[in-house]
């Protein structure tokens, strides 16, 4: 969606050096070589998801970087992000012992690899790590209980990263050899959005519903895959699978 945060996050991102350009529903994001410096602070404003990630994408970074939000995002906790990134060696701290924002961060060349069995079921917390173990020396690990929505490994993969998961359930996280290719990505429509009409059509009889273009990401369907249980008629149709597989949803 063209909102506030996927806006507020674009703006963060040419802040640090990038170029954007925004014709109709493309953006083309063209970076500048070397991250720049902000001559001010980066304001995430309703976005949890945008400041957890930064933490994660700019503890490695050369350079001071203020995260900032609105005053429902600084209410919100950080210590889950800040905690186990400031254990490797990262530089963060903010109001409560870096627990709440403005977050100030001080990027460091080089992060220490880490073995994470994370306390919350978070892709904030996961992509984070993932983003700042990327950029360390060695191999890291990192573990869940249950597994969330996981478009940034599937992301960085296509990039050219290595990130698995092991049959023990520890996802792997190989550092960067070189820099990540390109993305050119169709990002899918919302499942969750979606569901709502999902919903109408299952509730109303003789209907039919055709939600076009969405994530079908095992993570992101699991409302409907119990709307199926409970006896809709819910049909998954998949188109492409570059990143991750996208297609059509029908309900009757």
């Amino acid at each position: 969606l063209t909102a506030e945060d996927t806006l507020n996050t674009l703006s963060i991102v040419e802040q640090l050096g990038a170029t954007i350009q925004r014709d109709g529903s493309t953006v083309t994001i063209t970076p500048k070589g070397v991250l720049s410096e902000p001559a001010n602070v980066l304001d995430c404003g309703n976005s949890g998801t945008a400041m957890r990630l930064f933490c994660g994408f700019l503890a490695s970074i050369d350079g001071a970087f203020t995260l900032v939000g609105d005053k429902y995002l600084h209410s919100r906790p950080m210590k889950r992000v800040a905690d186990p990134l400031r254990s490797i060696g990262a530089k963060i701290d903010g109001r409560e012992d870096g627990n709440k924002a403005p977050l100030f961060i001080r990027g460091v060349k080089e992060l220490e690899a880490f073995t994470y069995y994370s306390p919350v079921d978070s892709a904030q917390v996961k992509s984070a790590l993932i983003l700042a173990g990327i950029q360390s020396d060695e191999k890291s690990y990192y573990k869940e209980d249950l597994l969330s929505r996981d478009h940034t490994e599937r992301m960085l993969n296509g990039m050219g990263a290595n990130i698995h998961t092991n049959q023990d359930g520890w996802i792997e996280i190989e550092p960067l050899q070189g820099k990540l290719k390109p993305l050119d990505i169709t990002v899918p429509t919302d499942p969750s959005s979606a569901f709502f009409f999902a919903v109408a059509a299952a509730i109303t009889p003789n209907s039919k519903v055709t939600l076009k273009n969405v994530t079908l990401n095992p993570t992101r369907i699991g409302a409907y895959k119990v709307l199926q249980r409970m006896g809709a008629e819910v049909n998954f149709i998949e188109k492409e699978n570059k990143y991750e597989p996208i297609g059509d949803i029908e309900i009757k």
